[in-house]
């Protein structure tokens, strides 16, 4: 169930491999965040989210880890 919702690695090419579509709740559990971050940053459109067949909306764990990591500050690069 693990491999169900690894980040994709560096080294596997893009659209390859379909990747599973998380609810805002479930990919808070996985990156131990809050939810209600999560969902702000969705309504706000920072994190592309998707609809495919009822209100619900979904985002791609990749897309969320992206994000987060786009607003680092500081440290070492």
């Amino acid at each position: 169930m693990n491999n169900i919702y690894q980040i994709p690695s560096d080294s596997c090419a893009l659209g390859t491999r379909p990747e599973k579509l998380l609810t805002i709740k479930e990919a808070a559990d996985i990156l131990d965040a809050y939810y209600w971050q999560l969902q702000r940053a969705v309504k706000r459109g920072d994190i592309p989210s998707y609809t495919p067949f009822n209100s619900r909306k979904l985002v791609k764990l990749s897309e969320v880890v992206a994000y987060i990591e786009s607003c680092r500050q500081g440290g070492v690069e």
